[in-house]
């Protein structure tokens, strides 16, 4: 056997010639995942009883555990020989000493620690009718770790009202040295933790950072890598706690000298502004009870605008590389739109035909690529027209007339201008019987407030197949958000 273990496994016997030490054989333990790495293990009983301790408590097990006449065999058969029951009143007694030491030695780092401790705090009753109240510190330390620790677990068999749950919070944050290097208190939404927090602005003993500032108490949103869109909300929130952020960063970062400066707010606030249109497409895009398929080219083309203007405007090489990255991730998704986009562009009449087309030959121009606009039209013309041979062969038309402003297209209202024609345009014949050619060659008045369902409903006299088309084509939802 122990040939067997020295061969293989490398491992030797206590005890046997060429091992160093006597008594009880045993195997040397070379675990890497445990303590003792690379050392000899030695049996030792008060350690034994200390991580026995750790263990009844993680596991929720009684004190009685560790008298277990099966536990005891278990051990001694399989484990180690040398092990013996643990009584009850020991193991209460050490778990005691293991706790309260653990206890002041986060007293002790806190009372040292020169940075700023978050709380969250939560009181239920449990399954047994035992009320309680849990008080947890959250903290990055030096070597930039997020840190937690729970910092109370009481009893609380007081009412649980809004002065009760201030009392213990202002009672944990002077035990632990807190009251002056508090951020935030985080509470669920329950009344009485609402008062808590109003009763904690009053008590002097405990002052929060943001109410050095005078600000309210904000949740941050998180930043996600792969949705523009929750960068900018990230970016909304922390410029206007831009103070309290940069003091707080600052005070912390006295050794290696990285500190946050006004060049990197203002690089944000660029950032920041430049997704404020991305934002904008998203909501319009996440109508669920308002059309959105025919405003897709226009908000895509305002997003490219806004990284054009900006790129212009901010030729710092920082902002450039950033520009130039979201530009060619943009194309990578937005160089030539699905022609469904281009069709309900078409049915808006403040844009129709020859709208479109300087709006993509404009599109393309800030976006820097070269695309055949004329041909992609004339495409998403024909497939148009064949949707109306469709609807027209069970659709009886009706002559047009009438006429149109494009004041509602903001800073894109100069681009459509010169497409607008005069009415003295033509079109095929099939066109005409159909009613495609009077729309397109005809202005019409759309008014600020235009309601692109609306309008077709009120021109479904004049236009019965393209009002039938429009009816069914713009319930497309832009994305998959409303769903």
């Amino acid at each position: 056997m122990s040939r067997h273990l020295r061969s293989e496994h490398g491992l030797g016997l206590e005890g046997e010639e060429g091992s160093s030490g006597g008594g009880q054989a045993q195997l040397h333990g070379y675990a890497s995942d445990m303590p003792c790495v690379g050392m000899p293990f030695v049996y030792n009983r008060d350690r034994m009883i200390s991580e026995l301790g750790k263990f009844i408590i993680a596991d929720e097990l009684p004190y009685s555990f560790g008298e277990s006449s099966n536990y005891e065999y278990f051990n001694r058969v399989v484990l180690q020989p040398q092990y013996r029951k643990v009584p009850r009143n020991t193991l209460k007694r050490r778990t005691q000493q293991s706790y309260y030491a653990y206890r002041g030695y986060l007293m002790e780092m806190f009372r040292t620690y020169d940075g700023r401790v978050s709380l969250t705090s939560d009181t239920w009753t449990s399954t047994y009718r035992e009320p309680f109240v849990c008080v947890t510190a959250h903290w990055i330390d030096d070597d930039r770790l997020l840190q937690k620790r729970i910092i109370c677990f009481e009893s609380m068999e007081e009412a649980h009202n809004g002065f009760n749950i201030k009392s213990r919070l202002v009672s944990c944050c002077k035990n632990f040295h807190l009251v002056d290097k508090l951020f935030s208190i985080s509470l669920d939404n329950a009344t009485a933790n609402t008062s808590a927090m109003q009763f904690l602005k009053e008590d002097p003993s405990i002052k929060l950072v943001l109410d050095e500032y005078g600000l309210r108490k904000k949740v941050i949103t998180l930043d996600t890598p792969t949705r523009w869109n929750s960068t900018y909300k990230l970016l909304h929130d922390v410029i206007a706690y831009r103070d309290v952020l940069t003091n707080m960063y600052n005070e912390s970062r006295t050794t290696d000298g990285q500190f946050i400066t006004n060049d990197h707010w203002s690089l944000a606030k660029i950032v920041h502004d430049v997704l404020e249109t991305f934002d904008n497409a998203t909501h319009i895009f996440s109508y669920v009870y308002e059309p959105n398929i025919h405003t897709v080219i226009l908000e895509c083309i305002k997003i490219i605008c806004t990284i054009k203007q900006t790129s212009l405007a901010n030729p710092g090489v920082a902002v450039k590389r950033l520009l130039d990255n979201m530009k060619v991730k943009w194309c990578a998704y937005f160089t030539e739109f699905p022609p469904i986009y281009a069709i309900t562009a078409i049915l808006d009449p403040g844009v129709k035909l020859e709208g479109l087309t300087d709006l993509l030959t404009f599109y393309y121009q800030q976006l820097d690529v070269q695309f055949d606009v004329p041909y992609y039209v004339n495409n998403c013309k024909r497939i148009l027209e064949r949707l109306c041979e469709d609807y027209g062969a069970v659709i009886q038309p009706q002559p047009v007339g009438s006429s149109t402003g494009a004041s509602r297209f903001g800073i894109l209202g100069p681009v459509l201008k010169k497409s607008r024609p005069d009415g003295s345009g033509s079109s095929s014949s099939s066109s005409s019987n159909i009613g495609i050619g009077e729309y397109l060659t005809y202005q019409f008045e759309t008014e600020e407030n235009f309601h692109i369902i609306q309008w077709w409903k009120n021109h479904s006299s004049k236009f019965p197949v393209l009002a039938r088309i429009a009816k069914d084509i713009l319930a497309i939802p832009a994305s998959t958000i409303a769903s």
